[in-house]
């Protein structure tokens, strides 16, 4: 058997900037950006509290999974279920408010149409000669050899062999060569 090897770790990103994915530097890296420019503008003892609150948002956002996929993916997929909701709407878009659709009035049964059954007696017949009838339909079937001529001697040209079934029925088939 032909073995293929399968790809793994399909989901893993490259380790691009030290240990971390370029996405999770993104994150890290945003988060430790707006921490540098805080420091200017608010006193220490807040800084530090902003920065606490920046990098656990930053390190949420980048190391956070979700059932095994990336908080952000989760995250993005809530605020877009909240601010765009599925919609499920009863009415087509054709009718309007206030109006009702309207639909075009099934026929009523005034008349009833009788269709008789069509004749099958040629085919029926033919069928029932066929299964039934030992005699070769002209010009459409070759005779069976007879059961007292032996297998082989029948038909010049042709070679016939006597085949047993699974179920002990035996059956008079003819034999193709394809190696000749």
């Amino acid at each position: 058997m032909i073995q293929f090897q399968v790809p793994q770790f399909i989901e893993t990103e490259d380790k691009l900037i030290g240990p971390m994915s370029f996405r999770q530097f993104t994150y890290v890296g945003t988060a430790a950006a707006i921490s540098g420019l805080l420091l200017f503008i608010l006193n220490f003892g807040l800084w530090i509290v902003a920065t606490l609150v920046l990098g656990g948002i930053g390190g949420f956002l980048a190391f956070g999974k979700f059932n095994g996929r990336p908080i952000a993916i989760f995250i993005k997929s809530l605020f877009q279920n909240i601010w765009s909701p599925s919609v499920y709407v009863f009415k087509p878009k054709s009718a309007k408010e206030g109006e009702e659709l309207k639909l075009p009035k099934a026929p009523s049964p005034k008349r009833t149409i009788t269709i008789s059954k069509p004749d099958f007696g040629g085919i029926k017949n033919l069928w029932i000669k066929i299964n039934t009838s030992k005699a070769a339909i002209p010009h459409r079937e070759k005779p069976l050899p007879s059961q007292t001529e032996p297998f082989f001697g029948g038909i010049k040209s042709e070679r016939f062999e006597a085949v047993r079934h699974i179920t002990g029925e035996r059956e008079v088939a003819k034999r193709v060569d394809y190696r000749s």
